[in-house]
């Protein structure tokens, strides 16, 4: 019904294709290629990697770090989990559930349905808000743009990858007639248990999926737009790895099931778009969303008689808007605002295996939670200020929570707000090098995972607390670009201090001959900072179709605990090593070769014995540190026919066994990837 009558709104305009976007994700004149980075769907995808989470690792050079096959956290600058923002379509994926450390919700997005995907380094809290304090992942899946001419297509792709025992199949229809345009595609995944080096098998983590992605489009009169995107993706019994075998330090697993059995994300968008000459701004654009998510948890302790399911439901909606502007034939303005209000739902039942008697009691998360939060933001580009560019911006906004306590308890209401500002300044030093100032100020709200959430921690049980109040960060970057005709280079240093970093405090030792009974409380504890240096660089060898390429990435942390003697000046936890990445490649000048493009490459990182007290207790790391360790891969590419691409990957070539620090399993071993792709 809805196709129909958007089509009979626009069965009479003409519109050119164009690329609509959020005003609010447009590069500023400030930005930097070592700030933002562009991969497109293309190039993910012929990692052969698996999930999106390790395409976007290979192709843009970050770390990511893995609890389950079925998980995946980019830690960007030292920070991962809720202090990275995930925005798929101009809307924030994070929710009031999102939790520090390792999760899921990036793996959750089909990478056969991502257009691009844009990384941006650094604070970006202006922008978009609270969580971005070490960086933002900007997802754009794929769309039709209305058109003028009527054009059908499909598109097929199967990635077989041996190191996984796995298979993926997507299967993609678009089209355009006059004044529309559509996307309809579907996934299908199976994962075996992974080989890890030496070819041993990792038992606990294969787990299947599938996903379905919809993306209609109709031109309402030139100029104006408006889209619908409909996304699902489940996973079913996903195995939490790190749980079910023994880890460093332990004699024996934690857990006898734990499971995933059903991670369920949908996603629901309409953007309105106007960018028609003549009004109050050059772009407009006005976003609705629904975002829903799912979990349910098969759980039973080592040794225990009672076997747990959990569920979590959580609804998000969400409304935003952004214009951008010029003002006094100089300044480029941005302003917007949005505003998201969350429900979640949770309960638990316990069941004795003994008796069968099943109990039902509260969830993971009190009773009745709700969490809102409204924000309000400008950002003011100047172009030649003297020799320098300058971008400033502001940003103001504010939380509001609600829950019922455990177990039939009072009501508790709260709120906090956030005001934050940056500065950005760049001038050409030279032909072809340029300097770039960024000040910028970020934020973290606390959300439902630590407001109004009980859980388990190191043994024993976590409890939330409704008077924590944002962390607040302030992050120093210099960058220096190069660019010639044939090298292009960036190196990046920086250095963030988060202030009122939410960490935990011993509240409860419980009997000192009983272990799993120490009660932990969560509070603004102190400080955390961050220094490191980003270097990235691409040489042209001669006038013929090889480059080389080197990426390297150095962080060091500490954190500053004042309430806690013993965390006061320790190494912040799950800081990656230095790491970086080497490569030789080969571009056809022609990409319709059969053997388009190669890639030699070299992947690796130092040793790790910068830890954290709670990395040495934690059973997924080495209490000694995360030994050095290297890669090397072979990756190639082409055109089979006009119909067919294909690419095929050696990785670990060397069958290298090694742990990507943090990691709950070993990495893949000697893998071969293949993946084939029609167009039709």
């Amino acid at each position: 019904m809805l196709s129909v009558l958007l089509l009979s709104l626009a069965q009479d305009i003409v519109l050119p294709e164009s690329v609509v976007t959020a005003p609010r994700a447009s590069s500023a004149v400030t930005s930097s290629v070592a700030k933002v980075q562009r991969v497109s769907g293309e190039e993910l995808r012929a990692t052969g990697e698996r999930s999106l989470p390790r395409a976007i690792a290979k192709a843009a050079g970050v770390w990511v770090q893995e609890t389950s096959l079925g998980g995946g956290a980019p830690v960007i600058r030292g920070l991962l989990g809720n202090q990275i923002l995930v925005v798929v379509d101009g809307v924030r994926l994070n929710d009031s559930t999102t939790r520090y450390g390792p999760n899921q919700s990036l793996n959750m997005i089909d990478p056969a349905f991502v257009e691009r995907v844009d990384l941006i380094r650094g604070a970006n809290s202006v922008i978009y808000g609270s969580d971005a304090i070490g960086g933002v992942i900007s997802i754009w899946t794929r769309r039709q743009p209305a058109g003028s001419e009527d054009s059908i297509g499909a598109e097929l792709g199967l990635t077989a990858v041996s190191a996984s025992s796995g298979l993926r199949a997507d299967a993609t229809y678009s089209g355009s007639a006059a004044g529309f345009g559509w996307v309809l595609g579907g996934t299908q995944s199976d994962w075996g248990d992974l080989t890890i080096g030496g070819g041993e098998e990792q038992p606990f983590t294969g787990y299947e999926s599938e996903g379905r992605f919809a993306s209609l489009e109709t031109a309402l009169e030139r100029d104006v737009n408006l889209r619908f995107v409909a996304r699902r993706h489940r996973d079913f019994d996903v195995p939490r790895t790190d749980k079910l075998y023994a880890g460093f330090g332990q004699v024996q697993p934690k857990n006898e099931d734990y499971r995933y059995s059903l991670q369920d994300r949908s996603g629901y968008l309409m953007t309105y778009t106007d960018e028609s000459a003549g009004g109050f701004a050059e772009v407009f654009q006005l976003r609705l969303s629904l975002h829903t998510y799912v979990e349910e948890r098969d759980k039973q302790k080592t040794g225990s008689d009672t076997a747990t399911f959990e569920q979590d439901d959580v609804r998000s909606l969400g409304v935003g808007g952004d214009w951008k502007l010029t003002a006094g034939g100089r300044h480029e303005l941005t302003l917007g605002f949005d505003h998201f209000a969350d429900r979640v739902d949770s309960f638990r039942v316990d069941t004795d295996t003994m008796t069968g008697v099943s109990t039902l009691r509260d969830g993971t998360f009190a009773p009745g939670a709700e969490y809102s939060s409204s924000g309000v933001f400008l950002q003011d580009e100047l172009q030649d200020l003297g020799a320098w560019d300058v971008t400033l911006g502001a940003r103001y906004s504010r939380y509001d929570f609600a829950f019922d306590e455990f177990g039939g308890g009072a009501h508790v209401e709260g709120d906090f707000d956030s005001f934050v500002a940056s500065a950005e300044a760049a001038r050409e030093l030279g032909e072809g090098t340029r300097v770039v100032a960024v000040l910028s100020q970020g934020f973290r709200a606390p959300n439902l995972d630590a407001l109004a959430q009980d859980g388990d921690w190191a043994g024993g049980t976590e409890v939330h607390n409704p008077d924590l109040q944002p962390e607040e960060s302030v992050t120093a970057e210099l960058v220096l670009e190069w660019s010639r005709e044939r090298y292009d280079a960036s190196l990046a240093a920086f250095a963030t201090e988060i202030d009122g970093y939410i960490g935990r405090i011993l509240t409860d030792a419980g009997d000192p001959g009983t272990t799993g009974d120490e009660e932990y409380l969560r509070i603004n504890s102190g400080e955390l900072l961050l220094t490191g240096l980003e270097y990235s660089a691409r040489r042209y060898l001669g006038e013929g179709p090889f480059s080389l390429g080197v990426q390297a990435a150095y962080v060091r942390g500490r954190q500053y605990d004042e309430n806690e003697a013993s965390l006061d000046g320790v190494h912040a936890r799950r800081i990656p090593p230095i790491f970086g990445r080497a490569s030789l490649r080969y571009d056809s000048p022609d990409p319709a070769e059969k053997v388009g493009w190669s890639e030699l490459s070299l992947v690796f990182a130092q040793e790790q014995d910068r830890l954290h007290p709670e990395d040495v207790s934690d059973p997924r790391i080495d209490p000694d540190g995360t030994d050095n360790w290297a890669t090397l891969n072979l990756d190639v590419g082409g055109r089979l026919n006009e119909a067919f691409d294909w690419n095929v990957g050696l990785h670990n070539l060397l069958d290298e066994r090694y742990r990507v620090h943090a990691s709950g399993f070993d990495a893949p071993g000697f893998g071969l990837v293949f993946g084939l792709r029609g167009h039709f």
